[in-house]
């Protein structure tokens, strides 16, 4: 039996998940021992994605999967997943499915390909370096009055970033294997994705080795983050 079939029969007292079940391309048997280890690595990650979109928070529906806009954010999401090496990246992936679904979050179908797209891009090593910068800076809020005049790229943000940063260079280098001789372009190739900006106001002979996380990465943190 393949996957298809197995987590259909897992899955019997949930209908949804159950059609949704049938949308997937059908997998034919193999008949080669690549095409085998092929498609145990796509049953891997398939399982995972429907574990985790079957546990999520928000009920399926057989009226919304039958939207437009769902069926065209669910088949990019498993497409995604199914692309994807890291089972973690995977579940985010359905997490960010499922939390679409909550009326608490108002997106569009353009704001959730954008997010799955950045998902998408970044390691998951990238990720958790932002995860771990993201809760540094909300444990170190600045004083009322300095944040307002911190504006993006100013002295003031500068002078803040920096009362925190080698305990996070220290923990990105320790927990995330990032050589030490690496860590400055480690963070600076993220700021592609958005969700991080280097600081570039600062004293004279300051290089932007500081940086933030973006409120984009604060909306993404919003549809993945489920705890």
């Amino acid at each position: 039996m393949n996957i298809v079939g197995e987590l259909s029969n897992y899955y019997s007292d949930k209908p949804v998940i159950r059609s949704l079940l049938q949308l997937v391309p059908g997998w034919s048997s193999a008949d080669t021992l690549l095409q085998q280890r092929a498609s145990e690595i796509r049953s891997e990650r398939m399982r995972a994605f429907f574990n985790e979109l079957a546990a999520g928070k928000h009920e399926l529906t057989e009226e919304l999967i039958k939207t437009d806009d769902f069926l065209h954010c669910f088949f990019c999401t498993l497409r995604a997943a199914l692309n994807t090496r890291q089972v973690e990246k995977i579940k985010m992936m359905a997490r960010l499915l499922d939390s679409s679904l909550s009326p608490d979050i108002d997106t569009s179908t353009d704001e959730y390909e954008e997010l799955l797209s950045i998902l998408d891009s970044i390691s998951l090593r990238e990720f958790n370096a932002l995860i771990i910068l993201f809760r540094l800076e909300q444990s170190n809020p600045q004083k009322e009055g300095h944040a307002q005049r911190a504006e993006r790229g100013s002295q003031e943000e500068w002078s803040h970033v920096k009362s925190y940063w080698d305990t996070f260079r220290s923990k990105v280098i320790s927990s995330l294997n990032v050589p030490e001789n690496s860590f400055r372009d480690f963070m600076a190739k993220m700021e592609r994705t958005g969700l991080y900006f280097r600081i570039f106001g600062g004293p004279v002979g300051y290089t932007g080795n500081y940086g933030r996380t973006t409120s984009l990465f604060t909306r993404l943190i919003q549809f993945i983050d489920q705890e």
